[in-house]
């Protein structure tokens, strides 16, 4: 979809295009492969792309309730299970002042939670104000390190649903 379809898709203006250019700049740059856009049903718009693994990953936003959300981040996770316990404390712990500055979630500018919905792990921020643009931000920054733990205490996890070589 070219840049000007993709405004059309979004509205151009406003909280959807401000989500769309920042995703778009982190393709433009070669961070993601395959970036997509599409509008859904009640304003929401769908991003779509292969970022750190094979699978695609899908972020959806939401204009009108203002949350940013990767619904099935993580699938085949058990709500009660000791690995959705360990990435709720990881999302919990963004906001916590124990948390460098650099690395710290802004509550003034978004609040993040997380649940498990269908048997898959999701993450949701809800962008306060005009920060959407902090929101992906933090979100992807937020995804990577979420990857990144899982590679090193459940490999075995991203082997079974990833696909990752055991190597």
């Amino acid at each position: 979809m070219g840049a000007g379809s993709r405004a059309a898709a979004t509205g151009g203006v406003g909280h959807a295009g401000v989500v769309t250019a920042a995703l778009q700049a982190y393709a433009d740059r070669g961070v993601f492969r395959g970036f997509s856009v599409r509008p859904l049903p009640r304003g929401r718009v769908a991003y779509d792309f292969q970022w750190l693994l094979r699978p695609p990953m899908r972020l959806v936003f939401d204009g009108r309730s203002g949350t940013l959300e990767a619904p099935a981040l993580f699938p085949a996770v058990a709500r009660r299970s000791p690995m959705a316990s360990a990435l709720d404390a990881i999302v919990a712990a963004q906001s916590s002042r124990s948390q460098p500055t650099h690395k710290r979630l802004d509550r003034r500018r978004a609040r993040v939670t997380s649940r498990v919905r269908g048997g898959a792990w999701g993450l949701t921020l809800t962008v306060r104000g005009s920060n959407q643009h902090y929101a992906v931000r933090r979100a992807l920054n937020l995804m990577n390190d979420l990857f990144l733990w899982l590679q090193e205490s459940q490999p075995e996890y991203l082997i079974e649903h990833f696909g990752l070589s055991p190597e």
